[in-house]
């Protein structure tokens, strides 16, 4: 579907939260609507980047699937995972709590003490096993991996080259994995200020852009001034995200405020809320559709051109 129209799918960032990107392209997929470009920052880069290479959501949950299913990779994000207070409290289960207090305390010792807490290849080796040694020119989709550079501030888009270094690049989270070095710039995760790199589609070409906007993680508990300082960068954040949004002809929000960043074990229901939000979303998207491929609309745009030329 879209008769003409080149269909952007612009994916954002989310971490575990961002696995309901598989849920939303399977709907679309399911509805024949496919993009004709892809933009990605941080885990919308890597789902965008299986999306790119083969566009079929089955085989795209598969390999995905096995990426955040290992037990390694999993091993990296549970110390980030916040416990329940309310949880068993006999002598096993304090022995338990006790070490995943002092876990949390390490990780901010780390995190203010070291540049970052993970290798390179922590990252890298399993995106390395997920994609292969393939190019950007090798994909079936265009695909645009957005990151960004610390010193200027600057988005860094990547559309060419080895896809893992540009899928790195977007997924390198500040302060857990080293930044990618390329030519005086330290380029990490775009996640901050490029959270739905709308930009990114816009620049390749898009007439119509859907977004898929991951909402953040709503913390209700502060135990330290860091918490609150955290809390107060988010909603900063996501005021600057909305805006950006604001520039999408149509924005999916599935609802995964309720999971953390880093639980992966609730990959499934990610990718369930995905699906949902988007095939609740698509009586609209597709009457959308229709009126940006309809003569009316058509005839609105040279009239708005002709006027902006007089």
């Amino acid at each position: 579907m879209g008769n003409g129209l080149k269909i952007g799918l612009a994916l954002g960032s989310g971490g575990a939260r961002g696995l309901a990107h598989a849920g939303v392209l399977e709907a679309l997929e399911d509805a024949g609507i496919r993009g004709h470009m892809v933009a990605g920052t941080s885990m919308g880069a890597i789902i965008g980047g299986l999306y790119a290479h083969n566009p079929d959501p089955t085989q795209l949950w598969a390999r995905l699937g096995g990426y955040v299913g290992n037990e390694e990779f999993a091993s990296y994000w549970a110390p980030f995972l916040p416990k329940d207070e309310n949880g068993s409290r006999d002598p096993q289960q304090r022995l338990t709590d006790i070490f995943d207090f002092m876990q949390r305390k390490l990780i901010a010792v780390k995190t203010v003490t070291r540049p970052y807490m993970q290798s390179e290849d922590k990252l890298r080796g399993p995106l390395a096993k997920l994609f292969g040694p393939i190019s950007f020119s090798d994909l079936q989709i265009p695909l645009a991996t957005v990151a960004l550079d610390l010193i200027s501030g600057e988005s860094v888009v990547y559309t060419e080259g080895a896809l893992v270094d540009g899928i790195y690049a977007s997924s390198a989270i500040p302060s857990v994995f080293p930044p990618l070095e390329d030519d005086g710039r330290l380029i990490v995760d775009g996640g901050g200020p490029f959270r739905v790199p709308i930009e990114a589609c816009q620049e390749m070409g898009a007439d119509f852009i859907i977004a898929v906007d991951i909402p953040a993680f709503e913390e209700t508990s502060f135990s330290t001034g860091l918490d609150m300082i955290l809390r107060s960068n988010t909603i900063a954040r996501q005021r600057l995200n909305r805006m950006i949004c604001a520039q999408a002809d149509f924005v999916i929000r599935p609802n995964v405020t309720e999971f953390h960043w880093a639980d992966f074990g609730a990959a499934e229901a990610c990718r369930a809320r995905g699906y949902k939000a988007a095939m609740d979303a698509m009586p609209e998207l597709k009457k959308q559709l229709r009126w940006r491929k309809s003569l009316p609309y058509k005839a609105k745009v040279v009239a708005s051109k002709l006027l902006r030329m007089g």
